[in-house]
């Protein structure tokens, strides 16, 4: 047992095996995957799981979700900001630390239950003595503006003083580790006492001057009792350094509590403009905020916030769990991955999306990318609905933006950019610069425009899994209309073949830019405009008045919807071969035939050899799924032969050079009797960052493989998918190695649970709302709801087998 490693300090807090990652010996190669594995975050922000004396190799990084800034950058990313985990523990001048000490024992764990970071160390210094020191970190859920450490600090074979730095650091920058790309994205404005004791920090972004403000206060109790002595402060530039210490006796635990807070501007309306930047006094608005927040913290203690926190936790676990039964490894790793998306959304704030590292890491800024609407979007609306509604809210909140975006680049309606920050404008870079420090031109947003498809169908699936047809009427139409505006004007007319086409332009496969017509993102662009089409219909004769709204505020008129639907109808839907095979995208099949052939001791593909010497644009090797994509999306479109015979041939040419690609094939090859293989890419993609597959975990979790992960086990294995009238549809595919699957999903107001038994029999049970109509390998029934759950069990083979995932 994991909690078995720590002392009764520590133990009584933790879960049990299926709840804990461990990290059981120190490798200071592995701190930056450790970093990221350990990260906490609350919604509203996110700290890296460095080390509180910190470490030769680390990137330490707190990132408020929404606070993005440029400087000299060719994007606006997440800005790091003050590093408030600072506690160094000094005998006799010496750092009772990590790596300026002998490690006896070691243990670092995080407890997904309860989302706790703990530890446990044995110390020996040069002169021998020893010190155990095991510590608690929290981010807190309950209050998502404190965060505090605990330690139990004991002198195992000595007396004395022991010496206390509480620090804050805010002279941290973005990419300290990689020299080309350093960047700092704040000015110090305050670095001075939180009151007559702890500390505070005040910055400012550079661009947008939105002020944050950190404090943080220790305090240290040995018997209950405090004991901390000899307080002074010192600022250090731009860091904040507040010593004291306290007298430790030999066998004996002192607490050590260090309580800390953040707010931004945002979240204190008086604080803005000069009243931040120019002020006479330290006790700004901001200050005040900080500083009550941690009187209030110290006075509830670490204990009582502790155990709000958890209880927050258990609420959600009780939401977003999924147990597999029989294969232990696989059901931690999966829960894993839904910690890190379940901790990272917010569900009061609609101002923020979810950015593709989540807010563990500072790869692609913080940026959100089509990832949220296909891969994560999905989670959040069946398993926490009013965080997938904030999701929706953010793409309207920007749709201004994105309208200007297409306007720019010469189309109507609205264009949503390849990556989105916080203003909607696109941050995707026109360069990208080379470790050597070539440059060479980025067309990735000025060729990839499915992410408009993306959010249309997004809108689509919320309101279908949710029912939520109020922000349909009130926004989502807005949204959608605007973006079939921009599909009409993308497609060019051929006069000679007479038909629409999307030319020039890049699929969800990037190794093959500016192609003419891929397959995707044609079909995508079609269904945009034949959805908005049959949705403005349904308003016309609806007799709400809406779509008289709606022509009139967005000048619609009616020649421009027959247009829409001309352009619909003579879409080019390439067809392929006549064997039945989707080419890609125009010339894809007069490529050089390159398949995969061997697989790692990961079980992840290797590079074919040709690759070394023909580049990847001149053969079929392919980035992540593209046409399997669209089988996944609209797999109504195609029969199942034709689903079956192109899984097979794009899935011997897919390097997966994506953590987007993994999940995707896994629920397809569920859907074509590949079941085998279907196991093989959920296990890649749920251990991807735990055992690092890609060798890029220190640059944070993989958000959209954390929402494929989730889908894969629920739409994949679970076989669950939802019609058009509401019914709910399970055909469950179990894998030979489960003993049981149970989750619960939340669908038009109702909340249901939903176990799976190895013979594919299902049991439904209704705990909130109802009815709810349900299909379960392909018998029919309504369950009412309401009161007592309601329950129905159907075992596999009953009535008609229904469809597979969508």
């Amino acid at each position: 047992m994991i909690r078995e490693r720590f002392s009764e300090h520590i133990r009584n807090y933790l879960s049990d095996d299926s709840w804990m990652i461990l990290e059981d010996h120190y490798d200071p190669e592995e701190n930056l995957k450790y970093e990221s594995l350990f990260c906490l975050s609350n919604g509203y922000l996110g700290t890296r799981g460095a080390y509180e004396e910190r470490a030769a190799k680390s990137i330490p990084c707190t990132y408020i979700n929404g606070v993005f800034d440029k400087s000299e950058t060719f994007m606006r990313e997440l800005a790091n900001l003050p590093d408030w985990l600072g506690i160094k523990l000094y005998v006799e001048k010496e750092l009772i630390g990590i790596e300026t000490c002998r490690v006896l024992e070691f243990s670092r764990a995080l407890d997904m239950k309860h989302a706790l970071l703990v530890k446990r160390f044995v110390l020996e210094d040069k002169k021998g003595r020893r010190t155990e020191v095991e510590g608690i970190r929290m981010v807190s859920r309950a209050n998502v503006h404190r965060m505090g450490i605990r330690l139990f600090v004991t002198p195992l074979n000595y007396s004395g003083i022991i010496e206390v730095e509480n620090i804050i650091d805010g002279s941290v920058i973005n990419f300290c580790d990689a020299p080309r790309f350093k960047v700092k994205h704040t000015r110090l404005l305050t670095n001075c006492p939180l009151t007559d004791k702890g500390a505070y920090v005040e910055v400012a972004t550079r661009d947008r001057k939105l002020c944050v403000g950190t404090g943080s206060l220790i305090e240290a109790y040995a018997g209950g009792r405090p004991v901390m002595k000899n307080r002074s402060f010192g600022a250090f530039g731009e860091t904040a350094v507040e010593f004291q210490d306290f007298d430790a006796e030999e066998g004996k635990a002192v607490e050590v509590v260090k309580y800390a807070s953040v707010y931004t501007e945002r979240e204190v309306p008086d604080c803005h403009g000069d009243s931040c930047t120019e002020r006479a006094s330290d006790r700004s608005e901001l200050h005040c905020r900080v500083r009550d927040e941690i009187k209030g913290f110290a006075a509830d203690g670490f204990e009582t916030e502790m155990s709000r926190h958890i209880e927050v936790y258990a609420r959600m676990w009780d939401e977003a769990n999924i147990e597999i039964r029989g294969d232990f490894d696989l059901d931690r790793a999966v829960r894993f991955t839904l910690f890190h998306l379940m901790s990272a959304g917010s569900e009061h704030d609609d101002r923020v999306n979810v950015g593709a590292k989540l807010l563990s890491g500072e790869e692609y800024g913080g940026h959100a990318f089509w990832d949220t609407e296909l891969f994560m979007l999905p989670f959040f609306a069946c398993v926490f609905p009013d965080t997938a509604r904030n999701l929706e809210n953010y793409r309207y909140r920007l749709l201004d933006a994105a309208r200007a975006n297409a306007a720019k680049n010469g189309y109507r309606g609205a264009q949503y950019p390849w990556e989105s920050a916080d203003d909607g404008t696109e941050q995707c870079p026109d360069w990208t610069i080379e470790p050597d420090g070539t440059c060479y031109r980025c067309y990735v947003a000025v060729y990839e425009h499915h992410v408009t498809a993306a959010v249309a169908y997004g809108i689509y699936n919320y309101v279908k899994i949710t029912g939520d047809r109020c922000f349909l009427r009130e926004k989502g139409a807005e949204i959608l209309i605007e973006t079939a505006r921009f599909w009409a004007s993308r497609c060019e007319y051929n006069r000679e073949m007479d038909r629409y086409e999307i030319r020039r332009v890049t699929g969800p496969d990037e190794w093959h830019e500016s192609v003419d017509n891929n397959l995707y993102t044609n079909y995508l662009a079609r269904w945009n405009l034949g959805y908005v089409l049959e949705l403005l219909r349904e308003f016309k004769e609806d007799g709400t008045g809406l779509y008289e709204d709606l022509k009139a505020r967005l000048n619609i008129r009616d020649e421009e919807l027959e247009s829409w639907s001309h352009v619909k109808e003579k879409m080019y839907l390439p067809k392929g071969k006549e064997n039945g095979l989707l080419e890609q995208f125009e010339g894809y099949f007069d490529l050089k035939e390159v398949t995969i052939e061997a697989y790692d001791e990961n079980d992840w593909p290797i590079r074919p050899e040709i690759l070394r010497t023909v580049p990847k644009t001149q053969t079929q090797i392919i980035k992540q799924a593209d046409v399997v994509m669209l089988l996944h999306l609209l797999g109504e479109e195609f029969d199942e032969e034709t689903k079956r015979k192109n899984y097979t041939y794009y899935e011997k040419r897919t390097l997966h050079g994506s953590s987007l690609s993994p999940s995707i094939y896994s629920v397809m090859g569920l859907h074509v009797g590949d079941e085998t293989k279907a196991y093989r890419y959920l296990r890649r993609a749920a251990f991807i960052d735990l055992t690092d597959l890609q060798k890029n975990t220190r640059e944070g979790i993989h958000a959209a493989n954390a929402g494929g992960v989730w889908q894969t086990v629920v739409f994949g294995f679970a076989g669950v998918s939802f019609s058009e009238d509401g019914v709910v549809d399970i055909r469950p595919h179990m894998p030979k190695e489960w003993e049981g699957l149970s989750f619960k999903l939340h669908h038009r107001g109702s909340k249901m649970e939903i176990t799976v038994l190895p013979d594919n029999s299902v049991t439904v049970t209704v705990l909130e709302g109802g009815p709810v109509s349900v299909r379960i390998n392909g018998e029919a029934m309504v369950l009412k709801g309401s009161g007592p759950a309601d329950e129905a069990m159907v075992p596999e083979g009953s009535g008609q087998a229904a469809g597979g995932p969508s």
